[in-house]
């Protein structure tokens, strides 16, 4: 196992995110478990939920969604020895506080500000069990301090989220913005942003999803937020949209959308849906987007596809003139091994990365690599999980120099409890 990194830093706004370059992936010739998380063994946490990130020491950091000292979740750090082995460090234990006041269930992947700090999400927990945003704060002496900067439904029928599901990011005047999948005005999640002051930090919803008759503009927000250069927001709903297919698990059997935000001068953001999905060519996205270097937006969805017996889809939507967008499947996923939970991952030979969860069959998952082929994609199978190893994978994946691959699993492994692990070419 490679151990010896050169580290890079990508600016996003004020924010560093302290991740490792890129570098071209290839069928993996080695799977390696960097820490297994034990059912019986839980204060070290239990199903890791999400992907990692990157310090600059080339140690990783993520969050189960269980297991800890309280049982309601944890922030982990893995330190490389630089002989292969990994240590693993709880930095913090939800639930600490009296009824979860510090949050329950944190999820998805986390966050770096340039001073150190890092941000996230947790499901439940908080003043009304409906979720908090927090900061955990580096000390002197190695431990850590969480900080819950909004805790979510103090207003009737929480109006301002509930339940959020995806990580943060930032913008350039240190704003955060995320998303919940249950709340706003008809119950079906917002889009929002915090803005730090003198006393403490303030939300603002920016739209309020299933505004419009049948959901037409989205509903359950269960996918992050991402920016394009002119600062307007992308994302993706789980259910609403102009179609509605049996097949589709959303609400009144509808597939989901992809939307842009788009903030006026008044303060005020507008929603538009990019795409509808209608079952054969996607439904049910619960992940965040990424662009490519020509505009050009890619993502994953759950479920549906265009071969028989497929359960999810790899995408992609074009900008077009007058300002409609175009999506093109690059690929269906078959049988058992189906239905991506995570966003998709770019190396820098233009190849995408990403992960199955096996949710809807017999499979327990598996790691893939998309690769432009002769005007199409070619999917490569890195690793497919057999449980022992582990299973159900729910998060991204991230590279380093070299071009490993690092992820976790859900569950399995020898612990039962999900398992952190790189893939070397």
């Amino acid at each position: 196992m490679r151990c010896q990194r050169e580290i890079i830093f990508i600016a996003a706004a004020v924010t560093v995110f302290a991740v490792f370059a890129p570098a071209p992936a290839v069928a993996g010739d080695s799977y390696n478990i960097l820490y297994q998380f034990s059912k019986q063994e839980k204060a070290d946490g239990e199903y890791p939920h999400g992907g990692l990130i990157f310090d600059t020491s080339g140690n990783l950091y993520g969050a189960t969604f269980a297991g800890g000292a309280n049982r309601g979740g944890t922030v982990f750090q893995l330190v490389p020895d630089g002989k292969g082995d990994w240590t693993e460090h709880v930095l913090y234990s939800f639930c600490s506080a009296a009824g979860c006041a510090d949050g329950e269930n944190p999820v998805d992947r986390l966050l770096f500000d340039a001073n150190g700090n890092l941000y996230g999400v947790a499901d439940l927990g908080g003043y009304a069990n409906a979720g908090v945003v927090y900061q955990l704060k580096p000390g002197s002496n190695g431990t850590w301090t969480e900080d819950v900067l909004y805790s979510f439904c103090p207003v009737a029928g929480c109006a301002d989220g509930q339940e959020p599901w995806a990580g943060l990011i930032f913008d350039s005047a240190g704003n955060l913005y995320g998303t919940t999948k249950k709340g706003g005005g008809t119950g079906h999640g917002v889009a929002f942003e915090l803005s730090p002051g003198a006393n403490g930090w303030t939300e603002s919803v920016l739209y309020s999803f299933c505004a419009l008759a049948n959901c037409a503009d989205g509903a359950q927000v269960q996918g992050g937020l991402i920016f394009d250069s002119k600062g307007d927001l992308y994302g993706t709903t789980y259910a609403g949209g102009a179609y509605t297919n049996s097949g589709c698990a959303g609400v009144g059997s509808t597939c989901g959308t992809v939307y842009e935000l788009t903030p006026g001068a008044n303060g005020n953001w507008t929603e538009q849906v990019l795409h509808s999905f209608n079952l054969q060519d996607g439904a049910g996205s619960e992940t965040s987007l990424i662009f490519d270097a020509s505009g050009n937006l890619y993502g994953t969805a759950t479920r549906g596809g265009y071969g028989k017996g497929s359960v999810g889809v790899a995408f992609e939507l074009s900008p077009g003139a007058g300002g409609a967008w175009s999506e093109t499947v690059l690929h269906s996923f078959p049988g058992s091994n189906g239905y991506p939970l995570s966003p998709l991952t770019f190396d820098s030979a233009g190849n995408l990365d990403g992960s199955l969860n096996g949710h809807l069959g017999s499979g327990k998952g598996g790691v893939f690599e998309l690769s432009p082929s002769n005007g199409g994609w070619k999917q490569t199978v890195l690793h497919t999980f057999n449980g022992s190893d582990g299973a159900s994978p729910m998060g991204g994946l991230v590279l380093d120099r070299e071009g490993n691959l690092y992820g976790t699993a859900h569950s399995g492994g020898t612990g039962g409890g999900g398992v952190v692990f790189e893939i070397t070419p």
